[in-house]
């Protein structure tokens, strides 16, 4: 009787084991604190539409690349959804000072930049659409393979502190978030 209860408990202990490790990935062995930085976001898209005061992006990437600028290089990524989520968070939150940002796209298999200011970010499902201002001679274009390269963030992160980082195989810094 008593090897049937342990045995029992020792299934539920390893189902419970089991399921933590799928939900909470490792971190890795050399991990350190995120460090504040100027950080600059990425985000891809198999299209996008531009109208007179909305850039929609179609087929966005479900990861939002960041990556900071020297003396710390240091890359990351985090979900595309709590990018617009925390949009507004924070006393230097992009909704207070919107960030400037770059939109390259293709046109008829020659690419198109423009330079806007966005704002008022909305997210359903793997559509992104921002309002914006231009900033440059060229209007933003409505094309295909889309990246939009959006200014920079000063600090752990608008919503990851405290995130963490680890060193790669060439020095540099990967970090995500720490929620």
């Amino acid at each position: 009787m008593k090897s049937a209860f342990y045995g029992a408990l020792l299934a539920v202990a390893c189902a419970i084991t089991g399921a933590q490790a799928q939900t909470a990935p490792a971190k890795p062995a050399n991990v350190e604190e995120m460090k504040p930085a100027n950080w600059l976001f990425v985000q891809v898209a198999d299209s996008v539409t531009v109208d007179a005061t909305t850039i929609t992006l179609k087929g966005v990437a479900p990861q939002t690349l960041m990556f900071s600028d020297r003396p710390e290089r240091m890359t990351g990524d985090a979900p595309t959804a709590n990018f617009v989520k925390f949009w507004n968070t924070g006393k230097d939150s992009f909704q207070k000072d919107p960030p400037n940002a770059t939109l390259a796209v293709t046109v008829d298999g020659k690419p198109q930049t423009a330079v806007v200011e966005l704002t008022d970010p909305v997210i359903n499902g793997d559509t992104l659409v921002y309002k914006y201002k231009v900033l440059s001679d060229d209007k933003p274009v409505s094309g295909t393979n889309a990246s939009l390269f959006i200014d920079w963030w000063y600090g752990y992160g608008p919503y990851w502190h405290p995130g963490y980082c680890w060193r790669g195989p060439y020095g540099g810094l990967h970090c995500r978030p720490g929620w």
